[in-house]
């Protein structure tokens, strides 16, 4: 085989994997998010309905397609997309409109639980939810003990 054809059959099989990562709605979903901004792995979950590991397995998908890259900060991965130009062919083929619009909430500065700096609409990590529903309860019950 020359070396034509080795590369003709390498760049074949990269936009092969391009494309099957994006024959999938949650990593659709996923890169619809990611089109707006970076976010912690951990937040994947709740902004999908999918179990981590099945957010994990997705997520790999889309890093070995080249679509996504990731930025390890403390304990905490948060992805984001790769390059400009993905971001551009995936904002073309309309991929930004997917996700569903009543799963936001508007916070800014700095998100608590994964440390990322973000402003405008932002999902609640679902461990900061249950530290959050923690920290509630016990003020409830302190309240009612008072009472």
């Amino acid at each position: 085989m020359d070396i034509c054809a080795y590369i003709h059959i390498i760049m074949l099989d990269s936009k092969v994997k391009f494309f099957k990562a994006l024959g999938d709605e949650t990593r659709l979903t996923i890169l619809s998010y990611l089109l707006e901004h970076s976010y912690c792995a951990c937040d994947f979950s709740s902004l999908t309905k999918k179990d981590q590991t099945t957010v994990s397995k997705h997520l790999k998908v889309l890093v070995e397609a080249g679509i996504l890259k990731y930025e390890k900060q403390g304990r905490n991965i948060i992805y984001s997309i790769k390059n400009k130009e993905i971001e551009d062919l995936l904002l073309s083929l309309g991929i930004r409109d997917i996700k569903p619009c009543c799963d936001k909430q508007q916070v800014s500065g700095v998100y608590p639980m994964c440390k990322t700096e973000v402003s405008g609409i932002y999902p609640m990590c679902k461990t900061e939810n249950r530290a959050n529903n923690a920290i509630n309860e016990t003020a409830d019950n302190q309240v009612e003990k008072q009472v």
